[in-house]
């Protein structure tokens, strides 16, 4: 994908590297990000490695913006259940999500500027897969606009936390 990167945006400089271990200078970056619970794939101490390797090559005022997997969803029940044992495109893997405090902790040394969860897509989705089943259709399309509806549970104050995914924006201060 990097090599499909280069070719698309030939002036960008892709690097290929370890999280824990960024092979760049201190303070040279603007902005960097983890997105897709990325960070979620390393056991804690590795989570901690990531997060001291961010704030080094970060520049003063530096933005980062980090995603793991939310243990307060009820969709990390099943993962819970399996110590964090889960089939990704039928690859087995281990996942180390967090919860809303421990990712707070976890990022300390910056400034928080936001913190919420996302991602409710597990709510409609076995019921329209289902009921899609039945009556022979495609679900994806329903899907949709089931998502579009379903992306403002965070501003209902029970549900705000209930998001697959937490996403975190921070400042290096």
């Amino acid at each position: 994908l990097l090599g499909e990167a280069g070719k698309k945006y030939p002036a960008a400089h892709f690097i290929h590297a370890d999280m824990t271990r960024i092979p760049l200078p201190d303070g040279c970056c603007d902005g960097v990000i983890s997105m897709f619970g990325a960070m979620g794939h390393l056991p804690p101490q590795g989570q901690e490695a990531m997060v001291r390797e961010v704030w080094r090559v970060l520049t003063p005022d530096g933005t980062a913006i980090f995603t793991n997997g939310n243990l307060w969803s009820p969709f990390a029940l099943p993962t819970t259940l399996s110590g964090g044992r889960v089939r990704i495109e039928g690859v087995r893997v281990r996942v180390h999500s967090t919860t809303p405090e421990r990712f707070r902790s976890l990022l300390r040394r910056f400034e928080l500027l936001r913190l919420e969860s996302y991602d409710y897509s597990y709510l409609p989705l076995l019921p329209l897969k289902f009921t899609a089943s039945l009556f022979g259709r495609d679900y994806r399309p329903i899907y949709a606009h089931w998502m579009d509806l379903f992306d403002h549970c965070r501003y209902i104050p029970t549900m705000q936390w209930f998001g697959k995914q937490l996403l975190a924006v921070c400042r290096k201060a």
